[in-house]
C-alpha cells in the first residue's frame, strides 16, 4: 500500500487486487459476515470490461464504438484491511475514486452509506466502524444501472465514454485530525492586488483554546510574499482574511499559469498542530457587458468541446501528464478554453488544467428532455440528484483556477428556457459567487428575457435567421450580427464548425484497448463491393482540404461578429459516435491528421486575428477587387501597430501597402484598411490577399483567395449551335433555339448545320441526334436522372447517418486535369470559385457507368460511397456526349464572372477537336441513367 503522510493527514491507497464477482441477479449478498472470499479478482483502479469481465454483444453498431465485453448491473468487491496504526486519534473516510455510478458500504458486516456521484468520489466516513491497527473486512456493492434517464449524458453515453463499470480513479482512506482545517475558500481582487480567504475548521467541540493561526503566501521559489498570524476564537467556524499580494502580483492565465502556494498552520499551546499547502492561481473571471475579462482584460474564448472520450479505456483516464500533453497540443493551435460536454473530468484534469493554462466550463452529468416543456417540471428524482450534483461540483472544483463557467447541461429547454434551470444557477451563484453560471449550452433563443445565466451559449448556426446551409459562403461580409444584437451578455457560440472530412480506416490500429471502431466495418465492406480502397488516401487529401478551407471561413464568420465572447468548436477531435462525425482535425487519439498545422490553425483561431470583408472572392480582369481588414483582438489596446499586406499572382506581386495603426482597442473588431486594385488583364488564375501585424514582437497573418476571370469569346460557330433551353439566350446569342432537332411533326429528318446540340434533358430527338454522330452537352437539371444524389458546397454536416435527410451528403470535389479545364483556375480541390457553379446542383451517380470517369468527381459520404459526378463525357453510339450538372441554367446564376467563364470555356473546348471522349457507353446504360423525355 502506497502511503502520504502529512501533518494532521494520512492518506493510505487500497489499490492492487481485490476478490471480486458480477452479480447479474443482484443477489450474492456479500455483505454478510459469513461470506467467504471468492476465487476470482480484479484490479483496482480498473474497469470491469477491461479485465474480461462481461459478454460480447451481439450488438453491431454502424456508426458508433463497441466493446469486446460489456456488463450493466450489480458486481460486488471484497477486501480484508488491516487500518494502520498511524489513524490513531483521527477522523477516517474511506473514498472511492472514479466510479459509475451507485455504490455501498459495509464493514465486517455493517452498513456505512451509499454514494450515488458521476462528478465526484464517493466518500464515507467510517470512523466509528473501525480501529487503528485492526483488520476489518470491507465491501463494496458497485451499480453501474442506469437508474435515471440520464443516458445520454457524455460520462456514460454508449457513443462516447460508454456504459463502463468499474473503481477506475482508485480506492483509498484518509485520516483527518479533529478540530481542524475543513476547507478554504479563496477570492482573488486583482484590482487593488489582494485574496480574500475563508478558512473553515471542523470543530468537533468548540471549546478548543489557545490556537491560532498563520497563513504565509509563497512564489514559485518559496520566498514568502506575505504572511499573517491570528488567534482562534474557539466560537468561530470561519476565520477571514485579506491578504496582499504584493506590489506587482504575478497573475493566473492561459499565456502565464502561475501559481502561488498558500500555507495554513494551526498552532495550539504554541505548539504547530496542523498544516495545510494548497497551489492558487491569482485570477479574476468577470464579465462587463458583452465581454469576459479575465484579470480586468477582456479574452475571447477559442474553445473546443471534450465529448469524454477515452477510446483505449472507454472511461475518463487518471493520469495528469496524459491532459497536460492533450493540453499542450490545443494550445499550440490556438485554443484557451474548453468545455466539458455534459460531464465533469477527475482531479488529475484540473490539475493538468491549472498548470497548462485552459479556462473551463464543466457542465453537470445532463442531456435530458426533462426541462423541454416550461410548464411541466423535471422528476423530482432526476432534479434532486443533479442539484446535489451541482454542490458537489463546485465544493470539489472551487479551489482551481481553470474553473470559470459552468452549465447545467447540454441543450437542455426549448426556446424560452425552464424556471427549474433558473433555480439551478440561482443555488450555485448562492453556493460560489467567483463563477460565472447559465441555464443550458446551446438551446434556448435570444433575447433571453427571463433565463438566469452570466453568459448565454446560442448556437450560431441554427439560431433565426441564420441556417447551417449558410455556415460559410464566398462573401466575407457575412456574420451573426443578427443574433449577437439581441444580448447584452457574453455570448460563445454553440459546437461551431462540424464540417466533416472522409473516414481514415488506418486509425483502427490505434485502438489497443477494448473499444474497438466498429464503423469501419461496414465503410470498409462497402468500399471493397465498390472498388474504392485504392483511393481512400485521394478522398482524404481533398476531403481534408475542403473541410479546413470551409472550417477557417466558418470561424472568421463568427470573429467578425460584434459583441461575440467565443467559440467552442466540435470538435477538435473526430467524434466516434452518433454515426461518427469525422470533424476534427485531430484524430480520437490526439494525433494530426494531416490536413493543417498549428501556426495556421492560429492565423484564425487567437486572441489577435487579421479579418477580412469582401462581398465577392470572384472577378472579372479589368473589375476593382475590393476588400476591407480588421483586427479582432482582446488582450490590452495597443498603440502604433504596423500593417502590411500584398496581393500576389502565382508569386508575382501585383500590389502592396502599409499603414500605421494608431489604436487598436481591445474586446472587438477594428477596421483598419480599405484594399482596393484593379485586376490586370491576363490568363484567369488565383489571387492571394497577404496580410499581417506585428503585436508584443508576435508577428499575426492571415491570408485569402480571390480568383480573376476572363472575358471569354463567344464562338465563331454560335448559329450552328442548337439549344432547347431558353434561359441560355442571355448568352448563346446567335444559337438556334427551337424545340427539336431533326424531327419534323413525327419523322426523322436529317440534321445539318449544327454542330452541337445543348439541351436540359435527354429526349428522343437529342438521343438520335447523337447516336447519328452528333456532339451533345447535356446539362441535366434537377430529377432528370434515376439516381442522382442532391449536393451543396459545404461538406455534410456531422454525418450521413445522423443527418441523412440533409440539403447536402456528400464532401467535396476532385478536379481531375482534362482539356476542358485547362483555361478555368484550380488546384484540384474544392474552393470559393467553385461555390456559385456547384451549390444545390445535383451529382450524378456513375456506379453504373463503371468506364466512365468523372471530370468533377464529387465524393461521396463514406457511408454510401457512391460514384459520383458533376461531369463527365463518353461516346454514345457515332456521336460524343458531354454531361454536367453545374449551375448554368438559372440567368441570374449566369452573371457570376466564374459561371459564366467556366460556361463558355466548356463551350469552347465542345467546339474544338480536342472533345473526343476515351470511354464508351451503350444506350440502354445512358438509358438506365437518365429518364428518356417525349418530343413535347
Amino acid at each position: 500500500m502506497e502511503k502520504t503522510l502529512k501533518k494532521g493527514k494520512v492518506v493510505e491507497k487500497l489499490n492492487g487486487k481485490w476478490f471480486f464477482s458480477l452479480d447479474p441477479d443482484n443477489n450474492q449478498n456479500w455483505h454478510k459476515e459469513e461470506t467467504e472470499a471468492p476465487k476470482t479478482s480484479i484490479r483496482v483502479p480498473g474497469s470491469w470490461e477491461e479485465q474480461g469481465y462481461g459478454t460480447a454483444s451481439a450488438h453491431n453498431p454502424i456508426g458508433t464504438w463497441k466493446k469486446d465485453v460489456e456488463y450493466e448491473g450489480v458486481a460486488w468487491y471484497m477486501n480484508d484491511i488491516i487500518i494502520p496504526e498511524s489513524f490513531e486519534g483521527l477522523e477516517t473516510n474511506f473514498i472511492l475514486k472514479g466510479v459509475r455510478w451507485h455504490t455501498e458500504l459495509w464493514i465486517d458486516g455493517k452498513f456505512v452509506g451509499k454514494g450515488e456521484s458521476l462528478v465526484a468520489p464517493h466518500s464515507f466516513s467510517i470512523t466509528p466502524y473501525v480501529q487503528a491497527g485492526k483488520k476489518h473486512r470491507f465491501v463494496i456493492k458497485v451499480d453501474n444501472t442506469m437508474t435515471l434517464a440520464l443516458h445520454e449524458s457524455h460520462i456514460h453515453s454508449y457513443h462516447t465514454a460508454t456504459n463502463w463499470g468499474g473503481i477506475t480513479g482508485g480506492i483509498e482512506i484518509e485520516g483527518v485530525l479533529a478540530n481542524t482545517i475543513d476547507d478554504i475558500r479563496i477570492q482573488a481582487n486583482t484590482l487593488d492586488k489582494t485574496i480574500d480567504l475563508q478558512v473553515h475548521l471542523n470543530h468537533n467541540q468548540l471549546e478548543v483554546m489557545n490556537r491560532s493561526l498563520i497563513v504565509k503566501i509563497k512564489n514559485e521559489k518559496g520566498h514568502i510574499i506575505t504572511m499573517e498570524e491570528r488567534d482562534i476564537d474557539p466560537s468561530v467556524l470561519n476565520v477571514e482574511f485579506t491578504l496582499q499580494m504584493g506590489e506587482n502580483p504575478k497573475m493566473w492565465s492561459p499565456d502565464h499559469p502561475y501559481l502561488h502556494e498558500i500555507e495554513i498552520s494551526i498552532y495550539q499551546n504554541g505548539h504547530l498542530y496542523d498544516v495545510r499547502k494548497q497551489s492558487f492561481g491569482f485570477r479574476t473571471f468577470t464579465t462587463r457587458e458583452n465581454q469576459f475579462l479575465l484579470n480586468d482584460t477582456p479574452v475571447f474564448l477559442t474553445g473546443y468541446v471534450d465529448c469524454c472520450i477515452f477510446p483505449q479505456t472507454g472511461y475518463p483516464v487518471w493520469d495528469k501528464q496524459y491532459y497536460k500533453e492533450n493540453f499542450k497540443i490545443v494550445k499550440s493551435y490556438g485554443f484557451n478554453h474548453v468545455r466539458l460536454h455534459g460531464w465533469t473530468a477527475p482531479e488529475p484534469f484540473w490539475l493538468a488544467a491549472d498548470e497548462e493554462g485552459i479556462l473551463v466550463q464543466t457542465e453537470l452529468p445532463h442531456w435530458s428532455v426533462f426541462y423541454r416543456e416550461r410548464g411541466h417540471d423535471a422528476p423530482e428524482e432526476v432534479h434532486s440528484f443533479l442539484k446535489r450534483e451541482l454542490k458537489r461540483i463546485i465544493d470539489n472544483l472551487h479551489l482551481h483556477p481553470s474553473f470559470v463557467l459552468l452549465s447545467m447541461g447540454n441543450e437542455l429547454t426549448n426556446e424560452e428556457g425552464h424556471l427549474q434551470l433558473n433555480q439551478f444557477v440561482q443555488y450555485a451563484r448562492e453556493w460560489d459567487p467567483t463563477r460565472l453560471y447559465t441555464d443550458n449550452t446551446g438551446f434556448g433563443e435570444l433575447p433571453a428575457n427571463d433565463r438566469e445565466g452570466d453568459f448565454y451559449i446560442p448556437t450560431l448556426n441554427w439560431h433565426p435567421p441564420y441556417h447551417i446551409n449558410e455556415a460559410a459562403v464566398p462573401n466575407t461580409t457575412t456574420d451573426f450580427r443578427e443574433v449577437t444584437r439581441l444580448e447584452g451578455k457574453p455570448l460563445i457560440a454553440h459546437e461551431h464548425g462540424q464540417f466533416t472530412m472522409y473516414v481514415r480506416p488506418e486509425e483502427a490500429q490505434k485502438y489497443k484497448g477494448i473499444l474497438k471502431p466498429s464503423w469501419l466495418e461496414s465503410i470498409q465492406e462497402t468500399l471493397q463491393l465498390k472498388g474504392l480502397e485504392h483511393r481512400v488516401n485521394e478522398f482524404i487529401e481533398a476531403t481534408g482540404v475542403h473541410m479546413v478551407r470551409t472550417l477557417k471561413e466558418g470561424m472568421e464568420k463568427a470573429r467578425r461578429t460584434p459583441n461575440l465572447s467565443g467559440i467552442q468548436l466540435l470538435d477538435i477531435r473526430d467524434f466516434p459516435g452518433q454515426g461518427h462525425a469525422t470533424v476534427g482535425i485531430l484524430d480520437v487519439f490526439w494525433n494530426s491528421k494531416g490536413v493543417i498545422k498549428p501556426e495556421s490553425f492560429r492565423q484564425f483561431n487567437s486572441q489577435t486575428v487579421l479579418l477580412m470583408r469582401s462581398s465577392k472572392r470572384t472577378y472579372f480582369t479589368g473589375e476593382t477587387l475590393k476588400a476591407t481588414l480588421e483586427v479582432s483582438h482582446f488582450g490590452k489596446p495597443m498603440k502604433n501597430v504596423n500593417l502590411k499586406w500584398t496581393i500576389t499572382a502565382k508569386d508575382r506581386l501585383l500590389q502592396q501597402g502599409a499603414q500605421l495603426i494608431d489604436n487598436l482597442k481591445s474586446g472587438g473588431n477594428t477596421e483598419i484598411s480599405l484594399i482596393q486594385m484593379i485586376i490586370p488583364d491576363g490568363e484567369a488564375t488565383k489571387l492571394q490577399l497577404y496580410a499581417e501585424i506585428e503585436i508584443d514582437g508576435e508577428v499575426v497573418k492571415n491570408q485569402w483567395d480571390f480568383w480573376s476571370m476572363c472575358r471569354v469569346n463567344l464562338p465563331v460557330n454560335q448559329p450552328r449551335i442548337w439549344s432547347n433551353v431558353q434561359s441560355l439566350r442571355s448568352i448563346m446569342y446567335g444559337a438556334k433555339f427551337e424545340k427539336l432537332i431533326g424531327i419534323k411533326q413525327h419523322s426523322h429528318v436529317k440534321v445539318e448545320g449544327i454542330d452541337l446540340a445543348v439541351t436540359n434533358r435527354l429526349s428522343r430527338d437529342v438521343l438520335q441526334y447523337l447516336i447519328d454522330g452528333g456532339s451533345v452537352w447535356l446539362m441535366a437539371q434537377p430529377n432528370e436522372a434515376y439516381d442522382e444524389v442532391a449536393t451543396k458546397y459545404l461538406p455534410i454536416f456531422w454525418n450521413y447517418l445522423w443527418f441523412s435527410e440533409q440539403a447536402g451528403t456528400t464532401m467535396g470535389m476532385i478536379i481531375h486535369k482534362h482539356p476542358s479545364l485547362k483555361y478555368f483556375p484550380h488546384d484540384r480541390f474544392t474552393d470559393w470559385q467553385w461555390y456559385h457553379i456547384v451549390n444545390n446542383a445535383v451529382a450524378l451517380n456513375l456506379d453504373s457507368l463503371p468506364n466512365v470517369k468523372p471530370i468533377v468527381e464529387v465524393i461521396d459520404n463514406f457511408n454510401r460511397a457512391k460514384r459520383l459526378a458533376y461531369a463527365f463525357e463518353a461516346k454514345v453510339g457515332k456521336g460524343k456526349l458531354f454531361v454536367s450538372t453545374f449551375n448554368f441554367l438559372e440567368k441570374n446564376m449566369m452573371k457570376q464572372p466564374e459561371v459564366h467563364t467556366l460556361y463558355l470555356e466548356l463551350l469552347n473546348y465542345l467546339n474544338s477537336d480536342e472533345f473526343n471522349p476515351s470511354s464508351c457507353i451503350k444506350v440502354g446504360e445512358l438509358l438506365g441513367m437518365f429518364k428518356l423525355r417525349s418530343l413535347y
